[in-house]
């Protein structure tokens, strides 16, 4: 009988996306379901099975309090009976103001709770409910070895993985067209596109065009009139793609040279898997600052340039793309990130070990950075225990440690130097 998780989101798209990842992921192998409120199911798909659950969000006021502790209250209670009539094995919580109350009714049914945080920073939510979760799983390791204590978790508790990303970007991912002189430029907003975006960067993409051939795909806020858009576009003769929303959209078409782009964590995750390079300007009113501080972990790796949107002048994207243009050193790809090890390391914290040595026998390479590579080249089942023997290069240890359980022990024998891919 397959295991039931419960995978709790809603709110805004940088709450929903890595849970539909998530979902999509673990739906194979467990009954899932996907809680979520009204702000979120609109980025959820028809044809995935979930449950729409309306916490209300109620304004940061100091004398509103007594009513948001109402409305959460009566959502806990709703969140028991769920609970009591689906016998849910694990939740795991994307974050969100709406997670609270099914994090609590999870911890008084002893089920096993696994917080998720993408971003830079630990969200308010998650740093309430950490106290509840058996696991938190995080993209950067600042959020636990970092010295903000605002953005801190305990080492027991917090463990960093690689980003997951839709099935798609791990399949056939290479979309690209036959290369010819122009630039294919991409302006993405996230979930809700960018209004910012829309005002401001249509004047730079035309003197762009007027010294270099030109290509735009760009994603618009709604409200704007795409029909206006693209007969200015025309007139300049820039070939132009404009959309509002479509999911999934960077699966589809990635043939890119750069990408302008907001800093959400699953927007810029994709962007480097494929190698795009892109100039982040931070949402500025993201909690925490939590979007620069996003961008920021792709900046220190030399892997995109920030703008931010207090300081941004006309000409400031001109000049980064005339400057790359002119100068192709400054233009650099980034590296891949791990992808087996993103997706593998919940079978183990979800307690299936079955599943978790399927998947490795399947995945023999397991790339854990940039450049270091796993073999797996040997796998021994003795009784209820079981022996993976690899290969790996010394600054690759950790991407085993992840996997350590009661009846999975790893032996590593190491290599010194970059090891080939056969």
């Amino acid at each position: 009988m397959k295991k039931k998780i419960l995978i709790s989101t809603g709110g805004s798209g940088g709450h929903v996306v890595p849970a539909l990842n998530l979902y999509n992921h673990l739906k194979n192998e467990f009954d899932v379901m996907l809680y979520t409120d009204l702000r979120g199911a609109k980025y959820v798909p028809e044809k995935i099975k979930k449950t729409i659950f309306e916490v209300k969000k109620i304004p940061e006021k100091k004398y509103l309090l007594p009513l948001k502790i109402i409305f959460l209250f009566f959502a806990f209670i709703k969140s028991l009976i769920h609970f009591k009539g689906n016998k849910i094995d694990i939740l795991i919580s994307t974050g969100g103001y709406m997670s609270l109350p099914i994090v609590l009714a999870a911890k008084i049914f002893n089920t096993k709770i696994i917080l998720f945080e993408p971003n830079s920073i630990i969200g308010r939510s998650n740093k309430f409910l950490l106290r509840f979760a058996y696991q938190i799983l995080c993209y950067d390791k600042d959020i636990i070895h970092g010295s903000n204590k605002k953005s801190s978790v305990p080492g027991y508790k917090g463990v960093v993985i690689d980003p997951i990303l839709n099935n798609c970007f791990y399949s056939n991912q290479n979309t690209s067209e036959t290369k010819d002189d122009t630039f294919k430029i991409l302006i993405m907003g996230g979930s809700q596109a960018s209004l910012f975006f829309s005002k401001h960067l249509k004047s730079e993409i035309i003197q762009l065009s007027k010294k270099y051939k030109i290509e735009i795909t760009q994603q618009l806020s709604s409200g704007f009139d795409i029909e206006s858009y693209k007969k200015e576009y025309n007139e300049n003769n820039i070939k132009n793609n404009l959309f509002f929303f479509e999911e999934n959209f960077l699966c589809k078409k990635n043939n890119f040279d750069i990408a302008i782009t907001r800093a959400g964590a699953s927007s810029l995750a994709e962007l480097a898997h494929l190698n795009i390079p892109f100039i982040s300007i931070p949402f500025p009113y993201a909690t925490d600052n939590h979007q620069f501080l996003n961008a920021k972990r792709y900046y220190d790796s030399n892997c995109c340039w920030i703008l931010e949107e207090k300081n941004f002048m006309p000409g400031d994207i001109y000049k980064i793309i005339d400057r790359i243009m002119i100068d192709k050193n400054e233009y650099k790809h980034f590296l891949t990130s791990a992808k087996a090890r993103s997706v593998l390391i919940f079978y183990s914290f979800l307690g299936c070990d079955e599943i978790l040595l399927s998947k490795l026998i399947v995945c023999t390479w397991i790339k854990c950075t940039s450049f270091n590579l796993i073999r797996i080249i040997g796998i021994i089942q003795v009784g209820k225990f079981t022996l993976i023997f690899s290969v790996t290069n010394p600054f690759c240890i950790d991407a085993f440690s992840v996997i350590a359980s009661p009846t999975v022990a790893v032996v590593t024998f190491t290599i010194f130097g970059e090891i080939a891919v056969e």
